[in-house]
């Protein structure tokens, strides 16, 4: 499981203005399912958790779409972020 502070650290080694690139921010965002279909993220929504009294009050959920174009196949791995 990952948290939203998580991810902003992941997401930052690629992002950030001083270590990260041009080309990475301007990268198209997919998601890949265990069976290694790509999907296009479509839109990042915080949603409250109606459970009271759970350890998660909000959660963060990415919903994505069947890809719009075929990005075509992998070439190399430029960068990874691997959580624990």
């Amino acid at each position: 499981m990952l948290i939203g502070r998580e991810m902003f650290k992941a997401l930052a080694q690629f992002m950030d203005p001083v270590k990260g690139s041009e080309i990475c921010r301007l990268a198209r965002v997919s998601v890949e399912m265990p069976n290694k279909e790509l999907y296009d993220v479509k839109e990042f929504i915080l949603a409250e958790n109606k459970i009271i009294g759970a350890r998660e009050t909000h959660r963060l959920i990415i919903r994505v779409q069947p890809e719009v174009a075929a990005p075509g196949d992998v070439m190399k791995k430029v960068g990874d972020v691997v959580m624990k």
